[in-house]
């Protein structure tokens, strides 16, 4: 099996690395898909809310992923040079 390493020593397992859920952007593919069928003004206007509010949360998740990522980076870095 192949294994990437950025680190001499120190494999990365990308499996273990936080990501963002992918339930956020199937809940966005969801509401985009629901609300071009949509006719009615007031169902629009509920899902539109709907769809801001999930792509708020995937950004928030995917800034945290990024954190914690580089938090991550940071410290093997610091390892290495020890």
């Amino acid at each position: 099996m192949l294994q990437l390493s950025l680190y001499s020593g120190c494999p990365i397992l990308f499996d273990t690395i936080q990501t963002v859920p992918h339930f956020t952007e199937a809940r966005i593919h969801h509401l985009c898909t629901e609300a071009l069928t949509l006719t009615e003004q007031a169902d629009i206007e509920r899902v539109m809310t709907e769809l801001r509010s999930a792509i708020e949360e995937h950004v928030r998740l995917a800034r945290e992923s990024l954190t914690a990522q580089a938090a991550t980076l940071s410290m093997l870095d610091s390892e290495q040079s020890v």
